[in-house]
């Protein structure tokens, strides 16, 4: 079984869609609603569809707003399953999507991440009708938060998706996260079956990536200094999976008592 962690911020619009496109897949375990503090009627409405499925549906609200990152990591946290996958709540599954990540975890034992199809919805014409624009799709597949299921030992071992201050302003942490796996684990892509309906809308954060790719629009108010910042994050998660790859592939299992000799700084 397959846990679903749905963020939800202002999403009182869009939920109920969401919400009802996790229950019809026959994969879910738990369905995780994280509130970030919305101002909306987003929480009110989460707890309806808990009160109506309490076996099903778990609805935990932040204490004050995170961002995305935290309400991920925070439902990742509720979560015992075995497999974690994350929702927007603004998206929704395609029958059979959760199947589909299953299937690869049954038989791909070695498989740390799956990424679903990513299909866009009212996309706006400048981009879908872009003769370039199956190349900068790719790059919203596999940097994108929404049509990912995650082993959760992986997941959690990468300190899940990272909180810098950074993401707060521009957004991106998805991406950082998504690029560090490509580096240290076995990532699935299960393009061209079953999987995630992004609805899109002027204004959506995929325009700023989508814009440069395809028309060399770089945000003005973001500097190389915060490139460098984004791409250290990257490293370190990177960083951090490789020592505890050396910690456990470690030869040497048990306690090791230690004597330690110090000597007095002059």
């Amino acid at each position: 079984m397959i846990d679903v962690i749905i963020p939800c911020y202002n999403a009182e619009d869009t939920l109920q869609r969401a919400v009802q496109s996790a229950l019809n897949q026959a994969q879910l375990g738990t369905l995780w609603l994280i509130d970030d503090c919305s101002t909306d009627g987003s929480f009110q409405l989460a707890k309806q569809f808990e009160a109506q499925l309490p076996h099903k549906i778990r609805v935990e609200r932040l204490a004050q707003n995170g961002g995305a990152a935290k309400a991920r990591n925070w439902g990742a946290l509720q979560s015992e399953a075995a497999f974690i996958a994350f929702l927007d709540a603004d998206d929704a599954y395609e029958n059979q999507a959760l199947q589909v990540a299953e299937a690869v975890f049954l038989h791909r034992p070695e498989v740390a991440l799956v990424r679903l199809e990513l299909k866009p919805i009212d996309l706006a014409p400048r981009y879908a009708e872009h003769s370039n624009f199956d190349y900068a799709w790719q790059h919203m597949r596999m940097t994108g938060a929404g049509n990912t299921v995650f082993r959760r030992s992986f997941f959690l071992a990468c300190g899940g998706f990272p909180q810098h201050s950074l993401f707060r302003v521009f957004g991106g942490e998805d991406g950082a996260l998504g690029i560090a796996t490509t580096k240290i684990a076995t990532v699935a892509t299960t393009f061209g079956e079953a999987g995630v309906l992004n609805f899109c809308r002027e204004g959506m954060h995929a325009e700023h990536l989508l814009d440069a790719i395809l028309f060399e629009r770089v945000r003005p108010d973001i500097t190389p200094e915060d490139i460098a910042q984004a791409n250290q994050v990257t490293a370190n998660i990177c960083q951090s999976i490789q020592q505890l790859r050396d910690c456990l592939n470690s030869n040497e299992i048990g306690i090791k008592p230690l004597v330690m000799e110090w000597t007095k700084a002059d």
